[in-house]
């Protein structure tokens, strides 16, 4: 898949834009810098020819610019079932919004499943959930390249997703990791920090490593 890293601001996500016969986006930021990214955007892709913006999981530096996005590409918004529901009924605590000082708009999500495949052109995206940051945590795995947009799972370096937030949990995270590290991954794209692409397994390696000893 051809990746275009958008590099998150202060507490920003990373925005990944995945360019194809049917671009798709990946993460929004909080929204701060939306002007910006949709600028970013614009260097690659026309944003009208997004059809959809895949979130890695609900927080609010993932997801608090997907309102603005959407409106902006006319694209629709999907998560993962375990938190795009919640979200639906209204219940936005596993957003995390409060602890940035805002809130989180209501819209249009599709759910995600375990499982699905997302085609965007040649590209073939499966959703692989990793709970543990939180309850609908999702990696994005393409297996015919070896890659995977892996939110706030793990990150370079040997870095992992805290666990302390509503909905984390430490042993489900500790599985997740080990689950990603099985896949045979060349190049990860995490949800915050730099990317590793050829080597993605010693990062891994680092994080499995660091997240078994914990506690």
């Amino acid at each position: 898949m051809k990746v275009h890293y958008i590099a998150g601001v202060a507490y920003d996500s990373n925005v990944y834009l995945l360019e194809d016969d049917d671009p798709i986006i990946v993460d929004a930021g909080t929204g701060i810098y939306i002007d910006s990214t949709v600028d970013e955007i614009s260097k690659v892709v026309p944003p009208k020819s997004i059809g959809r913006i895949v979130l890695t999981h609900s927080h609010y530096d993932h997801i608090g610019g997907a309102e603005a996005l959407s409106k902006a590409t006319g694209a629709r918004v999907y998560l993962h079932r375990a938190e795009a529901e919640p979200i639906q009924s209204g219940d936005m605590s596993l957003t995390i919004s409060s602890m940035f000082g805002e809130g989180v708009g209501e819209m249009d999500i599709v759910a995600l499943e375990e499982g699905e495949e997302i085609r965007c052109g040649e590209t073939r995206l499966q959703v692989v959930h990793s709970p543990g940051h939180s309850p609908g945590s999702i990696a994005l795995v393409d297996k015919a390249g070896s890659s995977a947009i892996v939110g706030d799972t793990v990150f370079c370096g040997g870095g992992v997703g805290r666990w302390d937030l509503p909905g984390g949990n430490l042993e489900e995270l500790k599985s997740s990791i080990k689950h990603l590290g099985t896949l045979g991954l060349k190049n990860i794209y995490p949800g915050h920090g730099s990317y590793a692409e050829g080597d993605a397994e010693y990062h891994l390696r680092l994080s499995t490593e660091y997240i078994q000893g914990a506690y």
